[in-house]
């Protein structure tokens, strides 16, 4: 492999490597129009390996190891319009969601980290996900743009299977360039930043976009100034990370995930690994990009922040959605015990 090449799967895996240890409207807008409500989550499948060709209980899907000769990923249908007619017909977007999840299990060891996790999110709504340290949040966003195997269920974004192909009723694994190209419409932002210390603020942003995506260098660039400008750190674009505090590193790191042009944008606790003062800035940012019309899935400990940006709270405990709505709802009012007892908690 040459030097090219290596640099380039190195960035291919640039927004989804994790580190060792925008017209203005308010969220309550958005909810109205969304009007989302709680799901139950199902029963738990018997979970099964998806490397050895097992069942998918949730799906009725078996996987099997990708033969060596097949061709490139094909698109499963979209998901089924809405039974109104006229609805279909005046919002045709909005009856396919931006992210669908369905009967998602993930098990590391003897440990269900996700049991059945079923979720929707439409165009351009912003969901916060809450709940106990260890309780599958941070998984659930590594599955959903799948830095994590599934044992069984389905992923997909604005229609699109992820991670795997079908034929007939069985599943079968993307190749790992097929999965890359998947996730480069994918934004993530993670709690550590993840900046290459060695390039300045403005590599950073341009590096992903011009070797994974092979896109014009000057557009490229001119788009990342403006990126970065956008998120407030224009003056820094040819700053390296260690001169960066770390609200101005996570900053870059929304920037960067911002180049790729992502469908959706996926925050782990993007705020948790600040010091306290520099929480406001970087919240500040999440705010614009949640009135700019791209989904977000932002998973945070911060309560106040997630009932004023969010369309929908969803709070996940022990691997399963407990409770969903809006905010008004599952925050002020919340219908399930375990909900209250955790935000008794942390208020």
């Amino acid at each position: 492999m040459t030097a090219t090449e290596s640099t380039a799967n190195r960035t291919a895996a640039l927004q989804h490597a994790e580190p060792p240890q925008v017209a203005p409207q308010h969220a309550a807008t958005r909810r109205a129009a969304h009007g989302q409500a709680a799901l139950e989550p199902k029963a738990a499948p018997e979970v099964a390996n998806s490397q050895a060709a097992t069942q998918l209980t949730a799906n009725r899907f078996p996987v099997h190891p990708q033969p060596a000769a097949e061709q490139a990923a094909v698109r499963v249908p979209a998901a089924p319009r809405s039974a109104d007619p006229q609805a279909a017909t005046e919002h045709p977007r909005r009856e396919q969601p931006a992210i669908e999840v369905r009967g998602v299990h993930k098990t590391f060891g003897t440990h269900e980290v996700l049991r059945g996790v079923d979720l929707t999110v439409r165009p351009g709504e912003v969901v916060t996900v809450i709940g106990p340290s260890g309780s599958g949040k941070s998984t659930l966003l590594r599955v959903i743009n799948h830095l994590e195997d599934l044992d069984a269920g389905t992923v997909r974004i604005d229609g699109e299977l992820i991670g795997y192909r079908i034929r007939g009723d069985v599943l079968y694994p993307l190749r790992d360039s097929e999965v890359r190209k998947q996730r480069a419409r994918i934004g993530f932002v993670f709690q550590q930043f993840n900046l290459f210390p060695h390039l300045t603020a403005l590599q950073n942003v341009t590096l992903a976009p011009l070797t994974a995506q092979r896109r014009d260098r000057a557009e490229v660039e001119r788009e990342a100034r403006e990126l970065l400008t956008r998120v407030g750190i224009g003056e820094l674009a040819d700053a390296y990370p260690r001169r960066l505090s770390g609200g101005q590193q996570q900053r870059v790191a929304i920037a960067r995930a911002l180049a790729l042009r992502p469908r959706v944008i996926l925050f782990d606790e993007p705020t948790s690994a600040l010091d306290p003062e520099l929480v406001g800035e970087v919240l500040d940012v999440i705010r614009d990009l949640a009135d700019g019309g791209t989904a977000l899935v932002i998973v945070t400990h911060e309560i106040g922040f997630a009932r004023e940006i969010a369309d929908t709270v969803v709070f996940i405990d022990a691997g399963a959605i407990v409770e969903q709505g809006p905010p008004t709802e599952v925050l002020d009012h919340p219908s399930h015990s375990r909900t209250r007892a955790f935000l008794a908690r942390v208020r």
